[in-house]
């Protein structure tokens, strides 16, 4: 922080005295009305009332200090820490980012030594209160993260009512945004690359979104940059073609959509603690990625059966088999939309139950307790009849 030597002194009314180089004669000659003022370079400005002979230096050194410790605390930048978890370093197999897997708990630990590192490396690098908010969705309860081991300098975002973390969590008290663990967008090479889930792959006035594309432009609405990334060298060229200026930390090589090569732990950890340092110390170099509207939103799907499961959704236009267009002059409205597309896209997935329900042995079981289901919900004297689910008490984002 930059402190001004030389202190600015308004005249005096009255008397026109100037500053004087011996102080109490300053203090003793200064009209009452007089103000003195410091402008230091958090752009802070602090009025402080003329010198009289009744208080001693002691007291406006007080002053002095107290103000410049409270400057610098009001300089350290807020940061907002997303994290996914098909990116992060150790992570090879999907089955490490479901909740349903037995390989889940390694994983878990692999997201939460990256977001440590991150964490240490935005500290050093002059952060001020960290924020981390699941951005991934594995089906767990609980978030992905081992909170109780997560750097304590950090908080992590809980809320007492269901929250879309793209687009509810960025504001205004933050000044920048980290993505850890990320993935590629959907239809590339990167290692279990897709947009939002496995369906769709999202393109916004002519430019493929990446889900840190969503981030960015979900944030710019508020001024806020994303100043670092860490995932596979597939997304690091995606990312650098939208956003040159931003960190990128690459901890792994995509060999498949299924397969990876990792770096070791001790590698990996340390390009996402330089990464993260050095986004920090260059924020002021790193523009938020602002998109102008009107937005036209393309969505493509894997085949036609999904395509015209969402075709449903009304004032669309299709393009070829698989692509559906639609207009909206706010992003996040119509971002929105898209999802409700993606909604009705993925209802094919049925199919591939009823497949999976086929194929196990109490197939025979399954069924009948599902047509018991049925007319349960057929029978119910509850005209809107909806299956009982304990309350939540929280909610931490992509559940």
């Amino acid at each position: 922080m930059r402190i001004l030597h030389d202190f600015h002194v308004g005249e005096c009314t009255g008397e026109g005295e100037g500053f004087q180089t011996n102080l109490q004669e300053y203090s003793r000659k200064s009209h009452d009305s007089c103000m003195r003022r410091i402008l230091d370079c958090s752009g802070i400005l602090v009025y402080y009332p003329p010198f009289n002979r009744g208080i001693s230096m002691k007291y406006w050194l007080t002053i002095l200090v107290s103000f410049v410790f409270l400057s610098s605390a009001v300089a350290q930048p807020r940061v907002l820490l997303y994290y996914d978890m098909e990116g992060l370093s150790g992570v090879r197999d999907w089955r490490l980012t479901s909740a349903a897997e037995s390989q889940y708990p390694q994983g878990r630990m692999f997201l939460t030594a990256d977001v440590n590192s991150a964490i240490r490396g935005l500290k050093d690098g002059g952060a001020g209160e960290i924020v981390v908010t699941d951005a991934h969705g594995s089906g767990s309860p609980e978030p992905d993260i081992l909170l109780e081991e997560m750097d304590k300098r950090a908080t992590f975002e809980f809320r007492d009512t269901a929250f879309a973390p793209y687009t509810d969590m960025p504001s205004s008290k933050y000044q920048a945004i980290v993505c850890i663990g990320m993935h590629a967008r959907a239809f590339t090479p990167g290692f279990l690359a897709h947009t939002y889930t496995v369906e769709p792959a999202f393109n916004v006035n002519g430019l493929d979104f990446t889900e840190t594309t969503i981030i960015a432009v979900s944030a710019a609405r508020f001024g806020i940059p994303v100043i670092m990334v860490s995932g596979d060298d597939v997304l690091e060229k995606q990312v650098r073609e939208q956003f040159p200026n931003t960190e990128f930390a690459v901890v792994k090589t995509a060999r498949a959509r299924g397969d990876a090569d990792t770096l070791t732990q001790p590698e990996a950890q340390r390009r996402i603690y330089e990464a993260a340092r050095s986004a920090m110390r260059k924020l002021s170099s790193i523009k938020p990625f602002h998109l102008d509207g009107p937005f036209e939103f393309a969505m493509s799907f894997q085949n036609r059966a999904q395509t015209d499961r969402a075709a449903n959704y009304p004032g669309l236009q299709r393009r070829g088999d698989t692509t559906l267009v639609f207009s909206d002059t706010d992003f996040i409205e119509g971002y929105k939309r898209s999802l409700a597309l993606v909604r009705l896209a993925t209802t094919e997935r049925t199919s591939l139950l009823f497949r999976a329900v086929r194929e196990h042995p109490a197939a025979a079981e399954i069924m009948r307790r599902f047509n018991e289901l049925v007319h349960e919900r057929w029978f119910s004297t509850d005209e809107f009849w909806t299956p009982p689910t304990p309350p939540r008490k929280r909610y931490h984002g992509a559940q």
